[in-house]
């Protein structure tokens, strides 16, 4: 739009110019009239009108272009709507690529631009934004990506659509969250996604089969019930949990990857599921109020290290299983059970 404003002004210009000049021969006719009588009316005149006909000609040219330029617009593939910059995807939706606004504090996604469905909220969509408070996403997104909403520092509220498949890498790296319910249609939710949130209760959808690594890390999450859908929690995946007292998991999850539950200060109580098979390194090291961790039979690889400057903790095991080896050999505190 800009290019046709542009082209049409240049062209209005040129056409003052012409005029001017139109009138200034107009003039020296006029001033050589008496001496050359009827023939020089008559060339006046002719001139008169052929530079009219070229002003209407150019005028008529100028539309023209600005209805082609205009097609073109329409068959790009970005669009500015309101303060959103969305791109039109090949399968007939769009993605939201930028959000250009920056005095709302609250803000309403829409669901359609221009009768095409929104689908994905675009990497770095609304990074940086801290004048953010509350978003509210439609129900058509299937996919947040990466980076989507991070350092939005002051974002404490956020609706999640109920169709939402995926939540890309620190989608909401560093974002205030105090509330977030996760929709159980996400199956995957990227490293680092939701680090640093403030929220206090999780709800783990049932598709999630892996926690990444870093995912929670650093959330204020309280209590915290792993469900059996989770196979593995991935490195620091909830590392720096400063407010978490309480894991529970259920039957599926194998794998504790290392440094998941570092440095969590006020946690008290671990029960691992019976599908338990691995503790990774660091595991569970720097949790100084730590004292009761079940370790079932299932278990049979703990690194050395998962427990370290862990100073208060008591393994509970069955008698001759693989934990209880492993308590003994490293001077730590077990209780058959």
């Amino acid at each position: 739009m800009k290019c046709i404003v542009v082209t049409l002004y240049r062209k209005r210009e040129k056409m003052k110019k012409k005029s001017l000049k139109a009138v200034g021969t107009v003039l020296a006719v006029c001033l050589c009239a008496t001496a050359c009588g009827s023939t020089a009316s008559t060339t006046t005149e002719d001139n008169t009108v052929n530079s009219e006909t070229k002003e209407a000609s150019t005028e008529q040219t100028s539309v023209v272009q600005s209805q082609e330029t205009a097609e073109v617009s329409q068959d790009a593939k970005e669009a500015s709507v309101d303060n959103f910059t969305v791109t039109y995807l090949d399968d007939g939706t769009v993605m939201l690529s930028r959000y250009s606004g920056t005095t709302e504090a609250s803000i309403i996604v829409p669901g359609e631009v221009n009768g095409k469905s929104v689908t994905v909220i675009g990497a770095d969509a609304f990074a940086n934004h801290m004048e953010l408070i509350s978003v509210e996403l439609p129900d058509s997104l299937i996919e947040i990506e990466s980076n989507a909403f991070i350092n939005c520092y002051d974002l404490a509220y956020v609706k999640l659509g109920n169709s939402l498949q995926k939540i890309g890498e620190d989608a909401f790296l560093f974002a205030a969250l105090e509330s977030v319910e996760i929709p159980e249609s996400v199956t995957e939710i990227g490293g680092g996604a939701f680090c640093g949130s403030n929220y206090t209760t999780l709800q783990i959808p049932t598709g999630i089969n892996v926690i990444e690594e870093g995912t929670f890390m650093s959330a204020q999450i309280v209590s915290l019930n792993i469900p059996g859908n989770v196979k593995e929690i991935k490195g620091s995946g909830f590392r720096g949990c400063a407010e978490l007292k309480e894991v529970t998991t259920a039957d599926g999850l194998e794998i504790i990857g290392e440094s998941a539950f570092e440095g969590c200060d006020v946690l008290e109580k671990v029960t691992l599921a019976s599908t338990v098979t691995e503790i990774g390194p660091y595991a569970f090291t720097k949790c100084p109020e730590l004292t009761y961790v079940y370790i079932p039979e299932a278990t049979t690889t703990i690194d050395e290290d998962a427990f370290w400057n862990s100073e208060n903790v008591t393994i509970y095991t069955p008698a001759g299983s693989y934990a209880e080896s492993f308590a003994i050999e490293n001077n730590i505190p077990y209780v058959n059970q």
